[in-house]
């Protein structure tokens, strides 16, 4: 046990200094080493200080020998589990004061504690292991995101209860896709807000730093001038004045002066942050009419357009391209399945509206008014024109041709057997 081994070890350290302070008082009433009045009172005090510690150690030694082992284990295990329970209790606390780890660092630790079950703990440097790979591995990301696609499902499928299930016999095989499309949507958006306050946030920043730079300058300029207008009048002061030096010191003066008028004229101009108002919206004839109307195709091509305009890297762009696609896929599917399709196409109208704020235009006046512009728009367009990597040969068509000349290669062989 360790209390019977710190127990043993503290009286072999008394017995040792009654030993040396016995030895002490010996030597000196044998006049072999004369001790002071102090020094040889100092060494009876601790001959019976020691002498008391030993007995008394001897006294709990015993008693811990006598005590019933199973009985000494139980306590020790309930004072073990005492402190343990004080470090946990504390361990919030302790990782937030801890300076050697990052600030990301100890709020993953923290969502990690709180997401533990009640009787699975962890020591402060298992957690942050774990926190390290959780971030590295952006698993709060992948959690949110999973628990979003949750939110999603359920709420879709607590909408197609009241749906007629013999409505969406012929359609059911987008139930998978559609809530995958709702998230994307909500993760395109969450990600250009993300990168729109990023990008808000290194501008003020650094106007924050040219203004903190100005303010720096001004203030060592002034104090420079306060100490060399404190210098002229000193110098101006004295009896024997020394004409060189003072011009020499309003030279300087004049010089901070207008260095200081210069900087001070500095114009920090205003920080012009960016916003995102939200998707514009679309109209339900785009898709109603689409490959039967020129405008229908041109409206949803620019409504394309002003999301990816939107869209700030280039992985947005691509992810947008993707969400698009499987979108009006969606939507033209439901929209030529008519009445059938009616409850189906609005739960997930609800879903976009509800996760990512992708509305479509209810007002007629404004809905006219946009079919006016969209026509405007397509007189001027010029449609003769081709994208930059044009081409009627497409490598599909390529690995489809060779596929087929393949086949009829393997065909005629077999004919001649």
């Amino acid at each position: 046990m360790e209390s019977i081994i710190a127990l043993e070890a503290l009286i072999k350290e008394n017995e040792a200094k009654i030993a040396l302070h016995k030895q002490q008082i010996k030597n000196h009433e044998a006049g072999i080493n004369k001790l002071s009045r102090v020094s040889f009172a100092s060494a009876e005090n601790s001959l019976e200080v020691s002498t008391e510690l030993v007995e008394k150690y001897k006294k709990m030694l015993s008693q811990l020998l006598t005590m019933d082992e199973k009985e000494l284990e139980e306590k020790e295990r309930l004072i073990f589990l005492a402190e343990r329970k004080k470090y946990f209790d504390a361990q919030p606390s302790r990782i937030k004061l801890n300076i050697e780890q990052s600030n990301d660092k100890k709020l993953e630790v923290l969502r990690i504690i709180e997401e533990l079950p009640t009787d699975i703990k962890f020591d402060d440097k298992e957690l942050f292991e774990i926190a390290t790979k959780s971030i590295e591995m952006s698993l709060s990301d992948l959690n949110d995101i999973s628990s979003k696609l949750a939110d999603i499902r359920s709420e879709f499928n607590a909408i197609k209860k009241h749906i007629d299930e013999e409505d969406l016999q012929e359609i059911a095989t987008i139930d998978f896709l559609l809530p995958i499309v709702v998230l994307h949507f909500y993760i395109l958006s969450s990600n250009i807000i993300q990168n729109i306050n990023e990008a808000n946030e290194k501008v003020l920043q650094k106007k924050e730093m040219i203004l903190k730079g100005k303010t720096v300058k001004l203030a060592e300029i002034k104090k420079s001038l306060e100490l060399n207008e404190k210098l002229l009048k000193e110098k101006q002061s004295e009896e024997k004045r020394d004409k060189e030096e003072i011009k020499n010191i309003e030279s300087i003066i004049k010089s901070l002066n207008n260095e200081f008028n210069k900087i001070n004229e500095i114009f920090i101009p205003e920080v012009k942050t960016k916003t995102f108002s939200g998707f514009p919206k679309y109209q339900d004839w785009w898709i109603r009419e689409l490959w039967v109307s020129h405008q229908a195709y041109f409206a949803l091509f620019k409504w394309k357009e002003i999301i990816s305009k939107l869209c700030i890297t280039t992985e947005q762009k691509k992810a947008w391209s993707i969400i698009f696609d499987r979108w009006v896929f969606i939507k033209k599917l439901l929209n030529d399945k008519g009445k059938l399709a009616y409850d189906y196409h609005f739960a997930f109208d609800s879903l976009l509206s509800t996760y990512a704020e992708v509305e479509e235009e209810l007002d007629i006046k404004n809905i006219e008014s946009m079919e006016v512009i969209i026509n405007e728009i397509t007189k001027k367009e010029d449609f003769t024109k081709n994208v930059g990597f044009h081409s009627v040969n497409t490598a599909y068509l390529k690995f489809k041709m060779e596929k087929q000349k393949a086949k009829d290669n393997t065909s005629d062989e077999s004919m001649l057997f």
